[in-house]
């Protein structure tokens, strides 16, 4: 009973009320409003600074949605409580999560303000959670105004008593009876209506008439308190004179609220700011369900509010795809990135083959240069001059080995001394003539090579085929690697895009709380 009646209060709160418990919430640091007071005792201006705040915030909103605010309201509630997020698509939904707030405020409240925890355990089983959380801090705030009334006039007190028992005057007789008996008076007078406030104080006399009549009196008891706030000290929103309900003016008035956040003991302004909201959620919860309770006659229409939420959690579900669609994408392109890495390191593996093949083609050609009568070979004009100089370093390592072959055996410390040193001599001699041969030798495999002729023919195309096939697999190896790279960087763009839309989607689950509670596994379509 307790969610359905707060979620049609919550759907049939518009206009500048809602603005005004929205701005509460939302837009007002506690800190702030304890400072404002500070502020009011200074100040040479007649003026609240509190509600000017609270009204400059009021004004800001003029051009928000009545849904977007409900909405927002609604999950900031849940975020505070730490309620698990749900789909929000039936009136159902919204009005067990609103229960399951009224259950958890009610329950931080008796744990945490020992005056509301005694007020409860005296409350009859027909009461609710709802019904109790206003009831008391409805006569906690009428409490406030009975050092004020003892200062009234006679007249204006009779005044405000006759108000007060017109209402009474309107009920039924039975009502009336036990109203007549619970005050202790013989008839409902103004007289004796003011004499009863005045021995027991309104909130007394209030929270009887409730007790008998219903919440409905909230509306007559706030909206005569607007009336006279001037003589109660309270400074009221300009919008109450502009159409802002008595209910919700009164509600928001710091003269009511600051009483109400120290529940009996004291506020600590350095506490954070959430902390403080939390002690406000009674207050807002108040705010939020008495003017539905106690003036009634609202159309409830649950369809703007689960609209709204409909827009916010298809754009959750478009990120979210989104980003599934991005990673299936990253995992396509990564899968070509492993392609292309594994067909280079195969190329590479041809290319080493190949290699060593070539290598031994060259040997092969060399080896038949050296055991070819080069007299009787003919491949070009360069090649006959590197066979002369071929010749040449062949006749100049045969004479250097001869003469090392041939040196006499010496004599004497000296002279063997120097044949050593000879000796070593010859041998450097030796290997610069071999190297220089070597060096030779790779000119005319060049134009062996080069040539066309029947000169060691075989090897010669065997070594082409084999260096064709190598350049045409590092042409592959260079095709793959542009693939790799161009593919890598397709890679890098979605990891960018991914992080973008991950931070997007975190966004919305900071924004619009609950939706990351909203299980994939068993979401269901909204119907649009």
């Amino acid at each position: 009973m307790d969610g359905q009646i707060l979620a049609n209060s919550l759907v049939t709160l518009k206009g500048t009320e809602l603005r005004m418990v929205y701005s509460l919430l939302f837009k007002t640091n506690i800190g702030d409003l304890l400072s404002s007071k500070t502020k009011d005792l200074f100040s040479k201006e007649k003026q609240d600074h509190f509600t000017k705040h609270l009204e400059d915030e009021v004004s800001k909103l003029a051009g928000q949605d009545d849904a977007a605010l409900q909405v927002d309201l609604f999950l900031e509630l849940t975020k505070l409580l730490k309620l698990r997020g749900t789909k929000y698509t039936l009136t159902k939904e919204i009005e067990d999560q609103c229960s399951a707030i009224v259950d958890e405020v009610y329950g931080q409240y008796q744990k945490k303000d020992k005056q509301f925890r005694a007020f409860t355990e005296g409350q009859n089983l027909h009461s609710t959670k709802l019904q109790q959380m206003i009831q008391f801090q409805m006569s906690k705030m009428f409490s406030e105004l009975d050092g004020s009334f003892q200062d009234f006039t006679i007249e204006d007190q009779t005044k405000f008593a006759s108000q007060v028992n017109d209402y009474i005057q309107s009920l039924p007789e039975e009502k009336q009876a036990k109203i007549k008996e619970k005050l202790g008076i013989n008839d409902l007078s103004d007289e004796m209506v003011r004499a009863a406030i005045a021995t027991s104080g309104t909130s007394i006399v209030f929270a009887i008439i409730v007790e008998v009549s219903g919440f409905a009196f909230y509306t007559t008891a706030t909206s005569l308190v607007a009336s006279f706030a001037g003589l109660f000290g309270l400074t009221l929103p300009f919008g109450f004179y502009t159409g802002l309900t008595s209910t919700i003016a009164v509600l928001a008035s710091p003269f009511f609220i600051i009483p109400l956040l120290l529940g009996g003991g004291v506020l600590l302004v350095n506490h954070q700011n959430n902390s403080l909201k939390k002690k406000l959620l009674p207050i807002i919860v108040m705010q939020i369900a008495l003017p539905y309770m106690s003036e009634g006659g609202y159309d409830v229409e649950f369809g703007p509010f689960i609209k709204d939420w409909e827009k916010r959690y298809d754009h959750y579900q478009q990120v979210k795809d989104e980003i599934k669609d991005i990673e299936a994408e990253q995992l396509q392109v990564s899968r070509q990135i492993n392609e292309h890495r594994a067909q280079i390191n195969h190329l590479n593996s041809q290319i080493a083959n190949q290699s060593v093949k070539l290598v031994g083609e060259k040997q092969k050609i060399r080896a038949g240069i050296k055991r070819a009568d080069l007299n009787l070979v003919v491949v070009s004009p360069s090649f006959n001059g590197w066979k002369n100089k071929y010749y040449q370093a062949v006749s100049e390592i045969s004479r250097l080995k001869n003469e090392k072959r041939n040196r006499p055996i010496e004599t004497g410390f000296f002279n063997k001394i120097g044949s050593k040193f000879k000796e070593m001599t010859l041998s450097f001699d030796i290997s610069g003539a071999e190297k220089k041969l070597e060096t030779i030798v790779d000119e005319m495999v060049l134009e062996v090579l080069h040539s066309n002729g029947c000169f060691l023919q075989a090897e010669r195309e065997q070594y082409v085929a084999i260096d064709q096939q190598i350049h045409e697999l590092k042409t592959a190896k260079q095709e793959e690697e542009a693939g790799k790279k161009g593919q890598e960087a397709i890679l890098a763009d979605l990891k960018s895009e991914h992080q973008s839309f991950t931070r997007k989607l975190k966004q919305l689950e900071k924004e619009h709380y609950g939706l990351a509670d909203i299980s994939t596994g068993n979401e269901v379509a909204i119907c649009q």
